[in-house]
């Protein structure tokens, strides 16, 4: 595959995630659309997303909560330009994908780093938000190079849901868990009272020595795993129906 020329760097990256063009005025004590998205984004990461409101922005940037309706006309705008803006940190290797798996393996460790980054964005994505310039340009690119690995666009858009959605669970994981003890280690399970007066009636043998084990962390390792199996299910589909494709031909 050729390399994707242009495709953003993380470097490079700016907040250009409107469908209007970016005011450029400094009026209001230096305000942007740019600053005041990327004040959103500060406070989400601080304080959650429901720490996103013009109030907090315009005293987060020193300003009034009227003057920042310059730039956007309302929450559900501001919401979808930092979705936009978030979307620009997907970074693209120097070094080109050999094959889809490659592609998609790196799809699923982007998400996983900016859900990282930003917790809060996956109950952004489930808010039924409107796509800007920069999500739809980078889905544009990820299906045109899939299609070159010879996947349709409808296999390619399931494949990428269903590592998103996969991403999406292990960050949750990840978060709720504190990943990033030892590496290896297993976190002991914490069971109600319930859970151990079941378990000690020695009826369900299987989960007794599940529990024994412990719960693997959720980590690099495991998240590597994990990402390898969806990948092989992918691609077990993908011979199956080559395969029946052969057959009908020969038929």
């Amino acid at each position: 595959m050729s390399k994707l020329t242009d495709a953003p760097s993380r470097a490079s990256a700016r907040t250009r995630s409107t469908p209007q063009p970016i005011a450029q005025q400094r009026v209001h004590g230096g305000l942007t659309r740019e600053r005041i998205v990327a004040a959103g984004i500060a406070l989400a990461d601080r304080h959650g997303l429901s720490a996103i409101s013009f109030r907090r922005i315009a005293a987060h940037l020193g300003s009034s909560p009227m003057a920042l309706y310059h730039y956007v006309p309302s929450k559900r705008e501001l919401l979808n330009l930092i979705l936009d803006a978030l979307q620009s940190e997907f970074t693209w290797p120097e070094v080109a994908f050999d094959d889809w798996r490659g592609l998609l393996g790196h799809f699923a460790r982007e998400n996983r780093q900016g859900l990282k980054r930003h917790p809060w964005a996956s109950a952004l994505h489930a808010a039924d938000p409107e796509y800007g310039p920069e999500c739809i340009r980078t889905l544009d690119l990820l299906l045109a190079a899939l299609s070159r690995f010879g996947l349709d666009v409808r296999t390619a858009t399931r494949a990428l849901g269903i590592l998103f959605v996969f991403a999406n669970g292990f960050v949750a994981a990840e978060i709720g868990r504190g990943a990033g003890t030892a590496k290896g280690a297993r976190h002991a399970f914490r069971q109600p009272r319930f859970s151990r007066a079941v378990l000690a009636t020695l009826r369900y043998p299987h989960v007794s020595r599940f529990v024994s084990l412990g719960a693997e962390l959720p980590d690099d390792d495991a998240f590597e795993r994990a990402l390898h199996w969806i990948l092989d299910g992918i691609e077990a589909e993908l011979e199956e129906r080559a395969k029946r494709v052969v057959r009908r031909r020969s038929a």
